[in-house]
């Protein structure tokens, strides 16, 4: 993580460690002198034994408590915990014990110095910091580590879109130049039209749908253009009716997301129906969503023919749908002997 990317609760370092000392200074000495009514006095010696309480706090956080995340170190880390105690309840002995201005506090000096009583009653008094400043430790480290997992996860499914959306051209360009081939085929007047309303298409798709996001109104441009050119290769053959509802503008939508399933009505529909083939689009915008409704007939299927399986288009723009909208889109396929219908709701982000 870089500094630009550094959370402000971790930028200033130096400055938080501060913050917390003052606050310990603070709190310890209104809780003494609360207690005792003298506020000065507390006010002194809680300020000569913070550097005591300061090495103490992070000895135990960079000598000690790395073993307690450490395999098989347990019985390690106990042991120095015990050690780091009574260590801790000393050297704050001894910071009050001979330099406290006012001896008679406490009676500081009616007792000898290695009063193990003492020693342990101030160590636990104060074990607390250790005990707060280790919490700190492990929720600066579990905070590190979600930002570090949440980081690799963006990173995949931003790999794993930068892939499927390379699918898409080669898929559509492969698609298209079928169409076009069977125009030139048929010497059609309308193969000119087809490549130069194919390279609109691609220069769309290669260099203007690299956003996550596109306007709505530039996505529609691209399905009419790709409906043009399914109209001239079809001719009057094709059963066409496509219809906008809604305003179309101040809306954004993944780019190239509602295609694949236009592009399958006439693919799987049009294509293979030589009689009547029949295409229903209808793409209805609400304030809160988007609802797409394709429906194509199903050519009768002969004897020997099997099922077909879903192409590379439909299993690659479910995936996006995944990836990109999660739980913020619905989509439903129905099929039975004569229409293909694919239903699908976005929700807007």
């Amino acid at each position: 993580m870089t500094n630009n990317q550094t959370p402000i609760f971790f930028k200033y370092r130096f400055w938080w460690h501060v913050l917390f000392w003052l606050v310990v200074l603070v709190v310890f000495w209104l809780i003494y002198a609360g207690r005792r009514g003298e506020y000065y006095q507390e006010f002194i010696i809680n300020i000569i034994q913070l550097p005591a309480k300061m090495i103490g706090t992070y000895t135990f956080i960079y000598l000690v408590l790395p073993f307690a995340t450490q395999k098989r170190k347990f019985v390690t880390f106990a042991i120095l915990v015990v050690i780091h105690f009574f260590l801790f309840g000393l050297l704050l002995r001894a910071s009050i014990y001979f330099t406290n201005p006012f001896p008679e506090v406490n009676d500081f000096r009616r007792t000898p110095f290695f009063d193990s009583t003492r020693i342990l009653a101030k160590a636990a008094s104060d074990y607390v910091l250790p005990g707060i400043a280790s919490a700190i430790y492990f929720f600066k480290r579990w905070y590190r580590e979600e930002q570090k997992n949440k980081k690799m996860v963006e990173e995949k499914v931003a790999a794993e879109l930068n892939f499927l959306k390379a699918q898409i051209h080669p898929h559509f360009l492969f698609n298209t130049l079928n169409n076009l081939y069977t125009l030139i085929l048929m010497k059609s007047d309308d193969a000119p039209d087809i490549v130069l309303k194919l390279s609109e298409l691609l220069d769309y798709m290669i260099y203007k749908s690299d956003d996550n996001f596109v306007p709505l109104n530039k996505e529609l441009e691209i399905i009419e253009g790709y409906i043009d050119l399914e109209k001239m290769r079809y001719s009057k053959r094709l059963d066409l009716t496509y219809k906008v509802k809604g305003e179309v503008e101040n809306y954004q939508i993944a780019p190239l997301i509602l295609l694949p399933f236009i592009e399958n009505c006439f693919k799987h529909g049009a294509s293979k129906d030589r009689i009547n083939p029949v295409v229903n689009i209808e793409i209805s915008i609400m304030p809160e969503f988007l609802t797409l409704k394709a429906v194509n007939t199903i050519p009768q299927k002969k004897g020997n023919d099997e099922t077909e399986k879903e192409g590379i288009g439909l299993s690659n723009v479910k995936r996006r749908l995944d990836l990109i909208y999660v739980d913020s889109y619905e989509l439903n396929i129905n099929s039975d002997d004569k229409l293909y219908v694919v239903e699908l709701k976005v929700i807007w982000h």
